[in-house]
């Protein structure tokens, strides 16, 4: 493959290098791609601006603390955050749970696995009794031989889908909708809530700042690359001109 950025080439051995760390990536190549083109424009920007590209590492910082900009977050900005998201700040919040997990292999149907655990969670829901005999029987998780129990959980300790369900429950009791995670279709029961506490905001309030602020440079440094990238002279490889990605 021949890839162009600005005139020079991306080697292969370059493509081979960097691919190796996105093994895990949904298109390996593809990523490394984008990220060997992003590191050409942003060498090419820093030399065009006068900065020591020598190290390109250094110099690409150098580069992006000169030209990315964003300011500090405001309190009221801090205190918004804060009141719309109470669940972040809340320590000691546990849940029990358990759950029936139709799993998600190679070759199966989507849609019919969705019917079958919408079928369950309908019975179950006339039911709720025969919970544990249903996780024995329908469940393709170990918790499956004590009745589906997950035992008890704090936020994190699960995938985020499987999170924010169990965890949206303010009292105990089955979920009445079927929750999809990359494991496949749950049917979830909360077996008991114990509350949190809320964190008072004078003991949040520079760890919110410090993370509205990374937040903003993220988002202003993509658009930066973006322009970066939409200016290049590429040759190869194309860009999607609504997300400003680079893809083949």
């Amino acid at each position: 493959m021949s890839v162009r950025v600005n005139d020079v080439e991306i080697t292969d051995d370059e493509i081979d290098a960097e691919i190796r760390h996105h093994e895990r990536a949904q298109r390996p190549l593809d990523d490394a791609l984008r990220t060997l083109v992003i590191q050409r424009v942003l060498i090419d920007e820093a030399k065009r601006l006068g900065i020591d590209a020598t190290d390109p590492e250094t110099a690409t910082t150098l580069l992006l603390e000169r030209e990315v900009h964003c300011p500090v977050a405001s309190i009221e900005d801090c205190q918004r955050h804060y009141h719309s998201h109470p669940e972040h700040f809340t320590v000691g919040e546990l849940v029990s749970g358990s759950h029936i997990l139709l799993q998600v292999t190679p070759d199966v149907d989507l849609e019919l696995l969705r019917n079958k655990a919408t079928a369950i969670l309908a019975e179950l829901l006339a039911d709720p009794g025969e919970f544990f005999e249903y996780a024995k029987r329908y469940s393709n998780c170990p918790s499956s031989s004590i009745g589906g129990s997950l035992g008890q959980l704090s936020r994190g300790d699960t995938v985020p889908e499987f999170d924010r369900a169990i965890f949206s429950a303010m009292v105990p009791g089955l979920l009445d909708y079927v929750v999809q995670t990359r494991f496949g279709f749950h049917i979830i029961r909360v077996d008991q809530v114990i509350p949190g506490r809320l964190l008072p905001f004078h003991q949040v309030s520079n760890q919110i700042a410090n993370a509205l602020h990374a937040a903003s440079v993220d988002r202003a440094t993509q658009q930066y690359l973006k322009v970066l990238v939409s200016r290049a002279s590429l040759d190869g490889i194309s860009l999607d001109a609504e997300s400003g990605l680079l893809v083949q």
